[in-house]
Formats: C-alpha cells, sequence, structure tokens
C-alpha cells in the first residue's frame, strides 16, 4: 500500500504549533476563559467520531460481519477510551468515566462556567444541533468551529471526515496539549485534573490513535489520487480552522 504524502500540510502545523495561544495559559482566570471555549471543541470531538463509527463500523441486529479487523479495532478502541477512560483520582477502586466529563470535572476545579455548555448539550438532545447552535449563548469562536464540524458531518464524504479527525484532531492534538503542558506555568497541584486531561489526551493520541488514523486514510485512499487530493485538502480546511479557533480564543483572553 502506498504511503500518502502530507509534506504540504507542514507549514500549517507548524503555524499551529507554534500558536501564541500556547504561551497564555499561565492563570487561573486565562485558563477558564480558554477552557469555557474549548469544551465545545472537546464536546464535538466526539460527533465526529461517532458519525465515523457509523459510516465505517455500523452496528445494528442481524450483524453482518466486517472483513477490516483493524479498521473495527481502531474505531471501537477509540470511542472505547474516549467514552470511558479511567476517571481521574479512582483510587484503589477504578472508575471509568468519558474525556468529555473528565473536562467538565477540571472546569468545576478551577471555577470556571460549565452552564453554558450544559445548557448547550441539553438543547442538543432536546431539538437538535441546529437549533442549539441559534439558541444557546456559544462563544463565538467556539460557535464557528463547531460549524465547521457538523457542516462536514453533514454534508462530507466518509474518507473527508476522516480526514478532519485522523490530521485536523488525532495527530495535532498531542502537539498542542504538549505546549500547554510544556509552557503553561500552572503547575499539577494547582490543575491536577486538567493536566490530568492533558496528559491522557496526548499520551493516547501520540503513542497509538495517530499514527493509526493515518493508516485509516491509506486504507480508505486505496492509492487513488483523487481521494487522497481532497484527503489533504479537507486536513488543510480542518487545521485552518483551529488556527482560527485559536485566533478566537487569544483575542478573548485578558
Amino acid at each position: 500500500m502506498r504511503v500518502m504524502n502530507f509534506d504540504s500540510l507542514l507549514p500549517l502545523k507548524q503555524k499551529l504549533e507554534t500558536h501564541p495561544i500556547f504561551d497564555r495559559i499561565n492563570s487561573i482566570d486565562e485558563l477558564k476563559i480558554f477552557m469555557e471555549h474549548h469544551v465545545f471543541a472537546v464536546w464535538d470531538f466526539m460527533s465526529l467520531l461517532k458519525k465515523l463509527q457509523v459510516d465505517l463500523v455500523p452496528s445494528g441486529s442481524p450483524w453482518i460481519p466486517n472483513p477490516n479487523g483493524n479498521l473495527v479495532r481502531f474505531i471501537n478502541e477509540i470511542v472505547m477510551e474516549e467514552e470511558s477512560d479511567q476517571a481521574f483520582g479512582s483510587g484503589n477502586e477504578i472508575t471509568y468515566t468519558s474525556h468529555f466529563q473528565i473536562y467538565l470535572d477540571a472546569m468545576s476545579e478551577v471555577g470556571a462556567s460549565t452552564s453554558v455548555i450544559t445548557e448547550f448539550v441539553e438543547e442538543v438532545s432536546c431539538n437538535g444541533i441546529h437549533a442549539a447552535f441559534d439558541s444557546s449563548k456559544i462563544p463565538e469562536p467556539s460557535l464557528k468551529f463547531m460549524k465547521h464540524t457538523f457542516d462536514l458531518i453533514d454534508k462530507g464524504k466518509s474518507h473527508e471526515i476522516a480526514s478532519s479527525f485522523a490530521i485536523g484532531r488525532e495527530s495535532i492534538v498531542p502537539l498542542m496539549f504538549q505546549r500547554i503542558l510544556d509552557q503553561s506555568k500552572l503547575g499539577t497541584d494547582e490543575v491536577p485534573v486538567f493536566r490530568y486531561y492533558l496528559h491522557r489526551h496526548a499520551e493516547l493520541d501520540g503513542d497509538h490513535h495517530g499514527p493509526m488514523a493515518l493508516k485509516l486514510l491509506e486504507n480508505m485512499s486505496a492509492g487513488d489520487p483523487e481521494i487522497e487530493n481532497e484527503i489533504v485538502q479537507q486536513a488543510e480546511k480542518s487545521i485552518e480552522q483551529r488556527i482560527n479557533f485559536w485566533d478566537g480564543v487569544h483575542a478573548a483572553l485578558p
């Protein structure tokens, strides 16, 4: 199988990796604003993943065997770890929770407001995503970022959605979160749950999920130049959207 070339993405990845947002999360007040924006990206990551699960590893009865065991394992493993990872501070009795809930716990730990994201998720549950976009008090950078995600979920091809997930999320998240871990002056004693969340994502995505996600794209493209081009184009759009998102969050910081 031919290895896909993503060298054209390097300038954008470099721009993202050196974004000034990572040098600005040095106080509890700055972290609160960051988290009140970023929590929406944490939530919509799961929507992107669930769309991939529906498209590539559909469930139902009667069961139809999927010949690609590696694909099934990869998608289901990520879903399992995102929805039911080891909770912070489990102690002797290990408990499990979603990364989204860990993030909410980290927000509560530092006094960040969770009311807007909670009301938003409730509105999605009751009336759907587009009604929630219209009625919620979502920060503007977060709203724009999520609208891009759900436009892709609604209209994108499976390999384009996989591209956004693999390159726009899984392969860049470890770099971003490691930058926050390295640059932030907030230590583990001040924000233990937040740093646990960052460590878990950097560990899982960097060591395992990221490389497997790129193999997923190679499997889906099967060497087709047109599909490969669409994958790269979507990856560019997704990274650009992340940069725009960070620009907006950076502008909101005091």
